[in-house]
């Protein structure tokens, strides 16, 4: 019986049977899990992700005064030294004490610079786990391309041998013929040609499978030395949905969308903390100072205790400062025009990725509207020259048409076989494009698979 396109996945299965004995048969969902877990790539953006979350706790933190301990000091001096406490210089060893205290400082009021500043640091965060995702997605579907372009070489690897196998039957054929005088020469030189090119046909299916199968692993970092696979082609219309109900949806869910109005977002806080330089800035600090030194004499001679030198020495104060921007060589000025500028930019990007996105889609609803006319049109083509092709075995047994003859139904029907196969394949991957767009597609994990 003549190979159905329709039992192409049976046909797979069968064909990878033995090597599956030994080897695992990885399906897309595995592929995508492995590669998201094991990419180096999407380590660095993890990182990159906690790099930012921590700047974003420390413009939290930057919110709380600022405290400082000054530790204390011992300083001993020899020879000729100035004594703080007679401010006279003495020719001996100097004990000039233990110094220490504590201090805090604090600003009330920079024009809401930190705040800006906190919502900056948040919105960055925010940002770098979208990068994260959409590095993601964009490992998903590179992963998922080259395990298509597995799949279709598989399939177009075996309809090439089994053309290969028909062949070399019409060879034994003609062999045969042309042994009993029923044939010319010429017509066995003819097909051992043919036989001979489907060999080097095979061939090159073959490597072509091979560097496929490695740009595979090599995505997936995955340190074998071949793949095999498994999957299932659905043979299911690609749903026709209206271009603003998936650009709507994607609004909401699309992660380069989402980076695009972050960036707006930044800009405005980037513009609110360059404003922020106009406005006065207030500040509160407060200290407590105290020392001990063994010069400090009372009345007898006698070091004054340590305990009454702490509490008689100590020095309190508390400060409040104001400043207010005069004129800074335009700088001021300048950063925030430029800010302006940056957010007028950060605008015109959201726009243009928005439109970018709405071509995307209105592209991928034509061409799955394509391969569901493409593979309507092909299952007839295909039905057609796959009953020519019999009907040209037939009559060439009876040796109603030459072999020239065969040889173009049997083509024309591989063809078709093919294109059927590419239309299948490429019908797979448009289903978890429009799942993408509309916020259905998940990422797989190896917990799951």
């Amino acid at each position: 019986m003549i190979f159905k396109i329709s039992l192409m996945v049976l046909f797979f299965e069968f064909v990878f049977s033995f090597e599956g004995q030994a080897q695992k048969l990885w399906t897309l969902d595995e592929c995508i899990a492995y590669g998201l877990e094991h990419s180096l790539e999407q380590e660095i953006t993890g990182q990159d992700a906690a790099i930012s979350k921590e700047h974003w706790k420390q413009s939290k933190r930057n919110l709380l005064p600022v405290v400082g301990v000054s530790y204390p000091g011992y300083n001993v001096s020899f020879g000729r030294t100035l004594d703080p406490v007679t401010n006279t210089y003495v020719e001996r060893r100097f004990v000039s004490g233990i110094r220490g205290g504590l201090s805090s400082s604090i600003t009330l009021f920079e024009g809401f610079r930190k705040w800006h500043q906190l919502a900056y640091q948040r919105l960055q965060y925010e940002n770098s786990k979208y990068l994260a995702q959409q590095a993601k997605y964009d490992l998903a579907f590179k992963i998922m391309d080259l395990f298509s372009n597995v799949l279709f070489l598989e399939g177009a690897l075996e309809i090439v041998k089994e053309q290969q196998r028909s062949n070399l039957l019409h060879y034994q054929t003609v062999n045969k013929k042309v042994a009993l005088g029923l044939m010319a020469k010429a017509d066995l030189y003819e097909m051992e040609a043919t036989v001979s090119g489907d060999s080097l046909s095979v061939l090159q299916a073959e490597n072509r499978l091979d560097m496929a199968k490695l740009g595979l692993l090599q995505e997936m970092n995955l340190q074998e030395t071949t793949i095999a696979i498994t999957v299932g082609l659905t043979t299911n219309e690609l749903p026709e949905t209206d271009v603003k109900e998936v650009f709507n949806s994607a609004l909401e869910t699309l992660p380069q969308l989402k980076l695009s109005a972050l960036s707006v977002a930044s800009a405005k806080k980037d513009l609110a903390i360059s404003k922020s330089a106009f406005y006065p800035r207030i500040g509160l600090s407060a200290a407590i100072n105290t020392s001990f030194s063994d010069n400090i004499k009372d009345a007898s001679g006698t070091t004054v205790p340590f305990s009454e030198q702490i509490k008689n020495n100590q020095n309190k104060f508390v400060g409040f400062s104001f400043s207010f921007p005069i004129f800074g060589n335009g700088r001021v000025w300048s950063q925030t025009k430029v800010s302006k500028i940056r957010l007028n930019k950060a605008k015109v990007k959201f726009k243009l990725e928005q439109q970018r996105a709405y071509k995307q889609i209105q592209e991928m609803l034509q061409k799955n509207k394509a391969l569901n006319a493409e593979e309507l049109l092909n299952q007839k083509q295909l039905r057609a020259k796959e009953q020519a092709y019999k009907v040209a075995q037939k009559r060439f047994e009876k040796e109603l048409i030459n072999l020239y003859d065969l040889q173009i139904a049997s083509n024309s029907y591989l063809n078709a076989k093919i294109e059927q196969l590419r239309i299948l394949v490429e019908k797979s991957i448009q289903k978890h494009y429009l799942d993408f767009y509309k916020g259905k597609f998940k990422l797989p994990t190896m917990a799951s698979n």
